[in-house]
């Protein structure tokens, strides 16, 4: 800062000096420099990979005979396996006449009868696309891993929002594992767990944890003060303040940590079918590897209908508690035939699901697929070809042809425009630690394919979220399709992509725009219309047109939306456009998806780091300045 506090202006205007930046990095690029002046160092990165697939087979060869495990992990792996399949087993007991009844019985005592509606088509899809035996082993393992989440979230959240050093102790770790893509998440579990359940629900545990832990904290400061200060001066313990107070009125707030916990452990364990997870989550990733449309498609429609059921019933449990209030007489008589008909069922033993209640849509879906591929199959591999030929290709050898020193000093300068010498001195690291790990070609691929979806996610987004905060009647229609999309497993986005685009970078885009695109629209949206009335009035009767009143009212007064709907845009197109290395995204995703697959456990895992390495490095530039004049 300069006199009196203020910024130079270089720096209250960064957009203005970025194109300098990138001009020099242009420049460098088209130099004639040899390769040993441009490329990272490649002795660092082949001693890691070393080091790293050194303790990987130590692992493999000592995990039957090394205290570390012995005493450590393989308790907690055959706790969680056998968890899962017990969880399994007592599902597979019941039969799928006694698991819908149970379900259905569950879910309205929970949520009402609507949401009941909706758990009962999820399991009819489960049903007949001959997927029951898959789905159940998907809600075992998310079960297991959602409870062990919230054994250790809740306590964690409600310590912390009851100490504000523990909430400064849990926030950076928080951060850190929500920067994290999902599938850096699955390397480290290999090695301490192996291929299996176990691994697979340490994974989803771990990266559905920090929602439960921030909510359940935010829920329980919010309480109202004049509430706890009542029941203090009535003599209330600490304890039965907590018990008796903050946690009733914080429920449904925690309900929604509960929500989001859920819905993280969804998407994870589908993406953990790599590590041998199972369950629908491999079906897709198995009939992804085929070109398999149709079965991705029946795998697809079954996670989603499974995500929207454990998303209704956890949103409406409220509903659910006073209908029980209200009809316990009803709620007796549902227990006494759910009993009834679960007894009946696992007598009879009813196994399998009718054949004639089964449809075969993998078939049409395919003879569709090739139908629709002949008629607008060259349109898209035009439009594809040229976005490779013109915009990845072009962006991948400015990054990776300039010198590796060059692009690290860009990122330190463009930290400091945007987000202070924090940010510099953090993104400059993290670069030159992704190149110590010999990962720089790959990261600089996929830093490439990220800000090319980036920049068409915020021109879409910004544009249907000024539609959408201009016009009551559009955001109406629109709500009910965003909270769908963001409903939706990451997984699903790659299916329509692949349709489209076949395989290759282009569908991993087109999924990572697609996904990024509702919460861009939503964060716009809410900016703008979180504008003062007054402001806005002001400004229109001193004459300002819709569009002056947009450009220099409306806008800059949602900056701070604006930059968040930035650094949510870039962080989840980096986590799909990882996932997307499973239908030829290739660069760090694929990385990672090797080295799971061929036991390259430092291949695997520097790929991985590289991976939290670049959302470090994107998510410090795109915070920004947020106090800034």
């Amino acid at each position: 800062p300069g006199r009196g506090g203020r910024l130079p202006a270089w720096a209250r205007r960064p957009w203005a000096a970025a194109p300098l930046v990138v001009a020099v990095l242009v420049a460098a690029a088209l130099l004639p420099l040899p390769q040993s002046v441009t490329a990272f160092p490649s002795g660092p990165g082949t001693w890691v990979d070393g080091v790293l697939n050194d303790v990987y087979q130590w692992a493999v060869a000592n995990r039957d005979s090394s205290p570390v495990f012995i005493y450590g992990f393989n308790y907690l792996s055959v706790l969680l396996g056998s968890a899962v399949v017990w969880i399994g087993v007592l599902l597979e007991a019941l039969t799928w006449p006694g698991v819908m009844v149970l379900g259905l019985l569950a879910s309205w005592r929970a949520a009402g009868w609507r949401a009941m509606l909706v758990v009962l088509a999820a399991f009819a899809v489960f049903g007949v696309t001959g997927l029951w035996d898959a789905a159940m082993t998907t809600l075992a393992l998310i079960t297991a891993s959602v409870a062990m989440a919230l054994v250790v979230g809740l306590p964690l959240g409600i310590a912390a929002g009851r100490s504000d050093r523990v909430e400064r102790a849990l926030r950076p770790v928080l951060d850190f594992m929500q920067v994290m893509p999902a599938f850096a998440y699955l390397m480290p579990m290999l090695l301490l767990f192996g291929i299996g359940n176990p691994a697979a629900a340490v994974a989803t545990a771990v990266y559905a944890l920090p929602p439960a832990v921030r909510i359940t904290s935010m829920a329980l400061r919010n309480v109202d003060a004049g509430a706890v200060e009542a029941a203090t001066s009535l003599g209330s313990t600490g304890l039965q303040t907590l018990l008796k107070v903050r946690l009733p009125m914080a429920r449904r707030t925690i309900l929604l940590g509960v929500n989001q916990t859920i819905m993280l452990g969804v998407s994870m364990v589908v993406i953990a079918s790599v590590i041998g997870a199972g369950g629908l989550g491999d079906a897709i990733y198995q009939a992804l590897s085929k070109v398999d449309i149709g079965g991705a498609l029946e795998a697809g429609l079954a996670i989603v209908m499974l995500a929207i059921a454990m998303d209704r019933v956890t949103c409406n449990s409220a509903e659910g508690a006073a209908t029980a209030r209200r009809s316990p007489w009803l709620r007796a008589g549902g227990y006494v035939l759910a009993a009834a008909a679960v007894a009946g069922a696992a007598a009879l033993r009813i196994d399998d699901w009718p054949q004639q209640l089964r449809l075969y849509i993998s078939g049409p879906v395919n003879r569709f697929n090739d139908a629709f591929a002949d008629l607008v199959g060259g349109y898209t591999t035009a439009l594809g070809d040229g976005t490779v030929v013109w915009v990845l290709d072009p962006l991948r050898a400015l990054l990776t042809q300039s010198p590796w020193w060059l692009v690290v000093l860009a990122a330190a300068v463009l930290g400091r425009l945007f987000a202070g010498w924090r940010a510099a001195i953090t993104g400059a690291v993290a670069l030159v630690l992704v190149g110590l790990m010999g990962r720089w070609a790959s990261a600089m691929d996929t830093l490439s394919q990220v800000l090319v979806a980036a920049v068409a996610v915020l021109v879409l987004g910004v544009a249907i979220g000024i539609v959408m905060s201009r016009s009551d009647r559009f955001a109406i229609v629109l709500r009910p399709a965003l909270d769908a999309m963001q409903t939706l497993p990451p997984f699903v986005y790659l299916i329509p992509a692949v349709v489209l685009f076949s395989v290759g970078r282009v569908p991993a885009l087109v999924a990572a725009l697609v996904f990024a695109l509702p919460p861009v629209i939503r964060l716009v949206n809410d900016g703008i219309r979180g504008v003062p009335q007054n402001t806005v009035e002001a400004a229109s009767v001193m004459g300002s047109t819709p569009g002056q009143l947009l450009a220099k009212v409306e806008l800059p007064l949602a900056r701070s939306s604006l930059l968040l709907a930035v650094n949510q845009a870039i962080m989840l197109i980096l986590s799909m456009v990882v996932i997307g290395a499973l239908v030829g995204g290739g660069a760090l995703g694929y990385g990672v998806v090797f080295g799971l697959k061929q036991n390259e456990f430092g291949l695997g895992l520097t790929s991985g780091l590289a991976i939290v390495c670049l959302g470090i490095l994107l998510d410090r530039l795109t915070q920004g300045r947020k106090n800034n004049a």
